[in-house]
């Protein structure tokens, strides 16, 4: 997988190659490498809010439950207050399931088994309207894969960040 897929029904892409355009999300990726400590991915008990503090209102937390396959597998842990704003309200403590429309959420639930399955992170960028009455918005987003114990992938961190105007 090296070319961006769109991720239907979005016009959001999956970019396998982590071709960052915006600094806040390098930075981010950059600190999720710091902690994986040679290891193909880092704990959640190595990730600490105090080292990322400007990012928390556009981070986000998934648990996964393995085998990550199916949108029930998924619920929001964690959303901070940006992304509360741009999807006009607020996810956590949340399954996907029944909480957006099936298309999106089943969407949203293959690229979080993406990043379960393969264990690596992904880049998303495009567009996409988040909540009625708002425009089109675009965005790219960064997700990697964390393990609270188990020695697999069961949670997803993720920064998602408006972009500028093009």
């Amino acid at each position: 997988m090296s070319e961006p897929l769109r991720l239907a029904p979005f016009d959001v892409y999956i970019d396998p190659l982590l071709a960052f355009q915006d600094a806040r999300l390098r930075e981010m990726f950059a600190y999720w490498q710091s902690k994986r400590g040679g290891r193909p991915f880092p704990a959640r008990t190595d990730v600490s809010p105090g080292d990322i503090v400007n990012h928390l209102p556009s981070v986000f937390l998934i648990d996964a439950r393995p085998p990550a396959l199916t949108l029930s597998d998924f619920r929001v842990r964690l959303m901070g207050t940006a992304l509360n704003d741009l999807f006009a309200r607020d996810f956590t403590g949340r399954s996907l399931e029944g909480e957006m429309p099936a298309k999106s959420a089943a969407a949203l639930a293959r690229v979080f088994g993406i990043v379960c399955q393969l264990r690596r992170p992904l880049r998303l960028y495009g567009a996409a309207v988040f909540a009625r009455a708002q425009p089109l918005t675009a965005v790219e987003a960064v997700l990697m894969p964390l393990t609270t114990g188990s020695g697999s992938v069961d949670m997803v961190m993720g920064e998602l960040i408006k972009r500028a105007s093009a």
